[in-house]
């Protein structure tokens, strides 16, 4: 008897030791399933983070600025955020100026200038405090108010006034006054009326020094003018330059002025040497209805806008010539303006009732197409409901 219970024990003993070692073993396996469980969510959790941190500082890399977009069938000045694509307010320009047409900054994004075609009026706007701090008449048609590089005087183009008004600047009391004013009618080097059918200004732009300002005709025809002393130095006719012409705009090394003309027929483009002030080269856009111009960031390309093919010509600014269309760009594209990483191009269209124009320039999709410079392919659009025209950016500290 004694010696079964013995033996009884012994097997207990060994039985509570099977038991033991089983429940140990159970144990750390579910520990570790419960670790591995736990790090899979720590490393997701991370993951999320990071992510978010990269979508946080790419977004603080990128440029910060803003669009400005003058509508003007509703006489308001949209402002768009450049890194969200919203509207984030307005200046509404209903007691201040009928029909800004086109919107330009001086080189420091401070101050911009809309000159307002059914007032006759340039109003000069504080840009931080989107205040309009003076509206200044010039002459019928205020169409383009440009101010000089050298930040002295802004020149204007009276369209159907068929005149230039010069505005003097003062920034530092904020006191703007008229100047000087010439009447085109009376200028000698215009009085062909072969060359000259009419002498209404459109566009201009100016030399690096601020000393010579390059300007477009209506009717065809450009002239130069000499900024200081306020008259017309040299002219080139119809023959040479196409009617309703803009599209001026300086090369980045400041040695050519390029110039275009459009129509529902016609799309040419011209290169004048800014030293000699002599005609180099004309070329066709491969669209129709020449317009808007602006060169890239990077000083590589000049894109210029077709409103009738509703497409964009990407000019070589060395050989002068087109090396790529973009296909579509929306729909009566007018004016652009690139962001300053050049990732976008952000690009005025026209509503179906045009407040402005000397042809069929409608579209049916106003507001501001934004197109992936890269890709060349449009990515979004900011509608509007009036008739989108001048466009300008401005950059922010």
């Amino acid at each position: 008897m004694k010696g079964y219970k013995i033996w009884f024990g012994l097997v207990l003993v060994m039985l509570m030791t099977v038991v033991a070692c089983q429940s140990g073993e159970q144990e750390p396996e579910e520990v570790e399933e419960e670790t591995e469980e736990e790090v899979e969510e720590i490393d997701e959790s991370q993951s999320e983070e990071e992510d978010q941190e990269e979508v946080t500082a790419e977004s603080e890399e990128r440029p910060q600025y803003e669009v400005w977009i003058a509508d003007q069938g509703t006489n308001e000045i949209h402002i768009i955020d450049g890194v969200t694509h919203e509207i984030i307010d307005m200046v509404d320009f209903g007691d201040v100026g009928d029909k800004p047409h086109m919107l330009v900054f001086d080189s420091a994004g401070e101050y911009g200038y809309s000159a307002n075609m059914g007032s006759g009026t340039v109003s000069v706007i504080r840009a931080e405090e989107r205040e309009v701090v003076a509206t200044l008449e010039t002459d019928e048609g205020a169409h383009a108010a440009v101010p000089t590089p050298d930040g002295s005087r802004v020149l204007v183009a009276n369209t159907p006034g068929e005149s230039m008004t010069e505005i003097l600047i003062d920034h530092d009391n904020e006191e703007y006054a008229v100047g000087r004013h010439l009447e085109l009618t009376e200028v000698d080097l215009l009085q062909d009326e072969e060359e000259f059918p009419n002498h209404r200004p459109i566009c201009l732009e100016y030399t690096a020094d601020s000393s010579k300002a390059y300007v477009t005709l209506g009717g065809g025809g450009l002239f130069i003018m000499d900024v200081e002393e306020f008259e017309e130095v040299k002219a080139f006719g119809k023959s040479d330059i196409g009617a309703h012409g803009c599209g001026t705009i300086l090369s980045p090394d400041g040695k050519h002025m390029f110039a275009n003309s459009g129509s529902t027929e016609l799309a040419e483009y011209y290169v004048f040497d800014t030293e000699t002030d002599e005609l180099i080269y004309t070329g066709e856009t491969g669209g129709i209805d020449a317009h808007g111009v602006q060169f890239t960031p990077d000083d590589e390309y000049l894109w210029m806008l077709n409103r009738v093919t509703d497409d964009a010509s990407i000019i070589d600014p060395e050989t002068f010539e087109v090396i790529e269309m973009v296909d579509f760009v929306g729909d009566a594209p007018d004016l652009l303006v690139f962001s300053p990483d050049g990732k976008y191009a952000y690009i005025s269209l026209r509503g179906p009732e045009p407040a402005t124009g000397t042809h069929d320039m409608a579209g049916d999709t106003p507001g501001v197409a934004i197109i992936d410079v890269e890709s060349k392919e449009k990515v979004g659009l900011i509608e509007l409901s009036g008739d989108p025209h001048g466009i300008d950016l401005r950059v922010l500290d």
